[in-house]
């Protein structure tokens, strides 16, 4: 019996993801470094902000509605509820409606389906709250909890990050360069808005230069690691292990001994 074990797209290295929120003005800049270096992120918006000057939000300016499509093609737009309450306040059904509307405000620009989310105000997703998510139709939910590690989410409603922008990220990227493990993640996440505060573009420049570098790592937005684990997951393996079956809609890869193996949607190969 061959044994069977995990791998990246193309026998990737590892995998890295990052999640943007609110969907300030300040997008853009940093969608453009993103596109210049090759790195994709999600991007998790408020639809009921969209459009709204700082004047009006009481806070920021926010793009607006009309540029979302083509602004973030390429990456992934998910939710942020519409109107960025503190979900775990509002009664069960308002917290249904802020994601229902969230999906399909978001839904009608983009034309995908909308199903991650990141919880507004950085709040702990409750089991309550998380009945309503699930609900509406969420898939994954990015947690803050700054872990400084790279394993892949047990649980996707759990999913801690590796570290904020602002963490030392060029020691933990070289952590997370010489860990053997397989399916390793590195998990970045921030506000665009706060490069302008602090006046440190310069600083995510960096980022992006340096990792797109690195040639090993898998660049893919949050909703591709989801789909990408799950379908690995759910492989269908027989009895004897002399056979595999890849169920979902997603290319899997697999190690099989010492070689690397590509499984189609739909696809039994021989191990």
């Amino acid at each position: 019996m061959n044994p069977v074990s995990f791998s990246w797209p193309h026998g990737k290295a590892g995998a890295l993801t990052s999640s943007w929120d609110d969907g300030t003005i300040h997008d853009r800049k940093l969608v453009s470094i993103f596109n210049r270096w090759g790195l994709k992120a999600t991007w998790n918006l408020n639809s009921g902000m969209l459009g709204l000057t700082a004047a009006e939000s009481g806070w920021k300016d926010y793009i607006s509605a009309s540029e979302v499509k083509d602004l973030y093609a390429g990456h992934e737009v998910a939710c942020h509820s519409a109107s960025h309450p503190l979900l775990h306040r509002l009664p069960k059904g308002r917290i249904f409606s802020e994601v229902i509307e969230d999906r399909r405000n978001l839904e009608r620009l983009v034309g995908y389906p909308v199903q991650g989310m990141a919880l507004p105000f950085a709040q702990g997703c409750d089991a309550w709250v998380r009945t309503q998510l699930e609900a509406a139709g969420i898939l994954y939910l990015r947690a803050i909890t700054d872990k400084h590690c790279f394993d892949p989410p047990g649980d996707f409603f759990a999913w801690t990050v590796t570290c904020h922008h602002k963490a030392n990220w060029a020691k933990l990227w070289q952590k997370f360069q010489s860990r053997p493990q397989a399916d390793k993640v590195f998990f970045l996440w921030g506000h665009s808005y706060e490069f302008d505060t602090d006046n440190n573009w310069d600083l995510i420049e960096t980022f992006a230069r340096h990792v797109s570098i690195e040639a090993a790592v898998w660049h893919a937005t949050n909703m591709e690691i989801y789909e990408y684990v799950t379908a690995w997951r759910n492989l269908q393996c027989g009895v004897e292990m002399t056979c595999i079956k890849n169920s979902s809609a997603v290319a899997l890869w697999v190690r099989v001994g010492d070689s690397l193996r590509t499984i189609g949607p739909g696809e039994v190969i021989e191990v």
